[in-house]
This record gives C-alpha cells, sequence and structure tokens, in this order.
C-alpha cells in the first residue's frame, strides 16, 4: 500500500543527504526543467544531474532510481500547490477575491507541466497509479471543502450548498484551455461561472 504525500520522509537519505536540504529541491526543480526540453523519453539522470549542477551519484543519494525522482517531483510540486491553495484559501478576503486567487495558482500549477502529468504519473508508480493519486487529490479535496464551508459561515454562499460536491465541482475548474485566452479574464470568468451556481 502506498504512502500519500510522503516526499517530506525518504526512507533511504544518507546522512550527507541530510546535510543539505535544499539540494533535493534543487534537483526535483532541475527534472521539471528537463521534462519540460526533452520530455519524459528523454528524461535521463545524467542530464537531471547536469541541469541540478551536481554530480550523478547525488541525484542517487536522494533518489532510488528514475521511478523514484518522478514520484517524489509529482509529489513534491503537488504538495507545493496544496500548500498555496491552503494558504490562499485561509487569506483575510472575500470569498470571491480568495477564489480568483485559488484559481489564478490552480492555472499555474497547470500550465507548469504542460501536458506531462498523466504520463509522468503512468512512470512514477504503474501498478498503483490510480490509488497514489486518489490519496494526493484528497487533501486538495479537504482544502476545497475547508474553502466552501467558510464562505457558508461566512454569509456569501448559499447554506443549503452539499459541502463536499461543491468542493469536488470546484476542483474540476482552472485547468488551462487550449485556446489561448487572457488569463486575468479567463480568471474572472471562471469565478463569475462559479460564484453565480453558489453564491447568495
Amino acid at each position: 500500500m502506498h504512502k500519500t504525500c510522503s516526499y517530506a520522509s525518504v526512507k533511504h537519505v544518507t546522512t550527507e543527504a541530510r546535510s543539505a536540504p535544499n539540494k533535493r529541491d534543487i534537483i526535483l526543480e532541475a527534472t521539471i526543467r528537463v521534462l519540460r526540453d526533452r520530455g519524459l523519453s528523454g528524461l535521463k539522470v545524467e542530464e537531471v544531474a547536469k541541469e541540478a549542477e551536481v554530480g550523478k551519484g547525488t541525484v542517487y543519494l536522494y533518489f532510488e532510481d528514475k521511478q523514484d525522482l518522478l514520484k517524489a517531483l509529482v509529489e513534491y510540486h503537488t504538495m507545493r500547490f496544496y500548500n498555496d491553495a491552503a494558504a490562499i484559501s485561509e487569506e483575510n478576503r472575500s470569498f470571491r477575491e480568495r477564489l480568483e486567487r485559488l484559481l489564478a495558482r490552480r492555472i499555474d500549477f497547470v500550465a507548469e507541466w504542460r501536458g506531462l502529468w498523466a504520463a509522468v504519473a503512468r512512470e512514477a508508480d504503474p501498478q498503483g497509479q490510480q490509488a497514489w493519486l486518489t490519496g494526493l487529490h484528497r487533501r486538495y479535496q479537504g482544502i476545497l471543502e475547508r474553502f466552501i464551508a467558510s464562505g457558508i459561515a461566512s454569509g456569501e454562499l448559499r447554506p443549503e450548498l452539499n459541502v463536499p460536491l461543491t468542493a469536488a465541482a470546484l476542483a474540476a475548474f482552472g485547468c488551462n484551455p487550449q485556446i489561448d485566452f487572457p488569463r486575468e479574464a479567463y480568471v474572472r470568468q471562471l469565478a463569475e461561472v462559479f460564484m453565480k451556481g453558489v453564491c447568495v
């Protein structure tokens, strides 16, 4: 059974690796850049090491193999987005303002992957992909449920809303369209469409 959101605890990290915790993040950031430039088929550990400006052996201090690196990458970027989403949802702003900021961050997250998400997730955990990704998504669902509940509590959203289903609907918002629309206008329109269905 796969542990979800486990990027913060790496079971095989050596003492040397623990002494430089930021290096792991540098390697993960380098990995996403190599993926963007070369695609999944062109991703090689030596290319990641070169992009991160570390030795190939250093990569293996943090990750067992390419599959382990990819799984950590998905968890790292996903958790970074979730942490941002949680912070935005708890800001001292109106629900509508928080919604627009949350949707904008969601669009940025989707854009980061440029169509790579599904392929990387399959490669990272081909056997337990569905259970693993579902486990990750439950965290986002929880963030959105608390967000919706806050809007109901403040009187900005209808009190009869089904919180889990409304949160699930919001989770589907914010994917990048194939046609290039002005970003700010697109975010405002998404927020407008969502608010028409849920506001008082």
